[in-house]
C-alpha cells in the first residue's frame, strides 16, 4: 500500500451523508471532499471552516455559449478561501504519466485523503465516461493506493461500476493517464487567522457586496433577475434538454442552494454560543430565509430537470414566478445579513 487511510474511511458513508444539517447533495464535489477529508482527520467545525459568502452567477463561454450558473461555493472555486485555520490550493500533477501519482503519494503519506479532478473520459467506474466534458470538472477522493488499485469514494459513478454506498476501487492505470496534467486539491490545517466574529463579518459583508454590488450585470441579485431570459435563450440551442440538465439544474441545485445552506448552517452554530437573545432571534430569521432560498433554488433546479425534455412556454413561466420568489427571499436575506454584519 502506497498511504492512504484506513479501509473504513468514512467517505459518503451514511454517518456523513448529512453533517451539520448539511447534505451531501448540496454542495458542489469538490467541497464535499475536502469537508469529509476534514471530518476523517478529526475537524469537525467545517460549516463554520467552508462556509463561502452568498452569490448567484452566469458564466458564458468566449462565444457566449452558457456554461453554467454559479453560487458562493464556486466564486473562489481556482483561489479557495477558508475560515478557522482551513487552507486549500489546486496544484497541478505532472504531465508525464509515470510521475501522474507524485502529488497524490505525497498527500496520502500525510494521512490526507486526496480531492483530484482527472479527465473522467477513459474512467470507466465514471457516469462521465465518453461524455465530453462541460461547466467545471468533477472531483472525487482517493484515500488509499495499492498496486494496480486505487481506493476511492465518488459520488457520479455509473451503474454497475462495482462502487457500494459511493465507495469502490479504480483501476490505477486509469487514474494515472487521467490524472496527468490535472489539478489535486491540496489542503491544511492550522491556527485561525482571527477570531470566528472577525471571519463571520467579512463573510457576511461579501455576501451583501456580491449579492447587490456585483462585477457584472450578470451577477448577484441583478443576475438572478436574468435567469429567465437565460432560460429562454437555449429554446434554440440543438442539446437544450442536456444544458438545461447539466448546466442549469445541477448547478443551481448543488452550488447555489449549497452555498445559501452552508452559510445558514454556520450562523445557526452561534446561537446556542450567545445564549438567544434578540441577536439569536436574529441570526435564527437570516438563517430561516437562507434556507427558504436554498429550498427554492432546488425546486427551480428540479423543475428545470423535469421539464427539460418537454420545455415549453408553460414550462418557462414556471420558472420565471420561481425565481421572482427565490429573488425576493435573497432580497430579504441580504437585509439580515446586512443588520448582522
Amino acid at each position: 500500500m502506497s498511504g492512504g487511510l484506513p479501509d473504513a474511511f468514512p467517505y459518503l458513508g451514511a454517518s456523513l451523508d448529512d453533517v451539520e444539517d448539511l447534505a451531501h447533495s448540496r454542495i458542489s464535489c469538490w467541497v464535499h471532499c475536502l469537508r469529509d477529508s476534514l471530518y476523517a482527520t478529526g475537524f469537525r467545525d467545517t460549516a463554520r471552516a467552508l462556509a463561502q459568502p452568498l452569490n448567484f452567477a452566469v458564466e458564458r463561454t468566449a462565444d457566449g455559449e452558457l456554461l453554467t450558473l454559479y453560487g458562493g461555493l464556486d466564486t473562489d472555486y481556482h483561489a479557495p478561501r477558508f475560515q478557522r485555520g482551513v487552507r486549500a490550493r489546486w496544484e497541478t500533477s505532472p504531465d508525464d504519466e509515470d510521475h501522474a501519482f507524485d502529488v497524490v503519494e505525497r498527500e496520502l503519506a500525510r494521512g490526507h485523503a486526496v480531492p483530484v479532478s482527472p479527465d473522467l473520459r477513459g474512467m470507466r467506474h465514471s457516469e462521465f465516461y465518453r461524455v465530453p466534458f462541460s461547466g467545471y470538472p468533477h472531483t472525487f477522493l482517493v484515500h488509499r493506493l495499492d498496486g494496480d488499485t486505487v481506493w476511492a469514494a465518488d459520488r457520479n459513478t455509473r451503474r454497475g461500476s462495482g462502487f457500494t454506498d459511493n465507495r469502490g476501487t479504480v483501476p490505477a492505470e486509469e487514474l494515472r493517464r487521467g490524472l496527468a496534467g490535472r489539478p489535486v486539491l491540496v489542503w491544511d490545517t492550522g491556527a485561525p487567522a482571527g477570531d470566528w466574529a472577525e471571519e463571520r463579518h467579512l463573510l457576511l459583508a461579501r455576501s451583501v457586496r456580491n449579492l447587490t454590488e456585483p462585477d457584472s450585470p450578470h451577477e448577484g441579485l441583478a443576475g438572478l433577475r436574468t435567469l429567465p431570459d437565460v432560460l429562454a435563450g437555449l429554446e434554440e440551442h440543438p442539446g437544450r434538454s442536456s444544458v438545461l440538465r447539466m448546466r442549469v439544474s445541477g448547478p443551481l441545485q448543488r452550488q447555489v442552494a449549497g452555498d445559501r445552506q452552508l452559510l445558514a448552517a454556520a450562523l445557526l452554530r452561534d446561537v446556542p454560543e450567545q445564549g438567544g437573545g434578540a441577536h439569536g432571534a436574529a441570526v435564527v430569521a437570516a438563517a430561516a430565509l437562507l434556507r427558504a432560498s436554498s429550498a427554492a433554488f432546488v425546486d427551480l433546479a428540479r423543475l428545470v430537470f423535469l421539464l427539460s425534455r418537454s420545455w415549453s412556454a408553460e414550462a418557462l413561466d414556471l420558472c420565471r414566478r420561481r425565481v421572482d420568489r427565490i429573488h425576493d427571499l435573497d432580497a430579504r436575506a441580504v437585509e439580515r445579513l446586512a443588520a448582522l454584519g
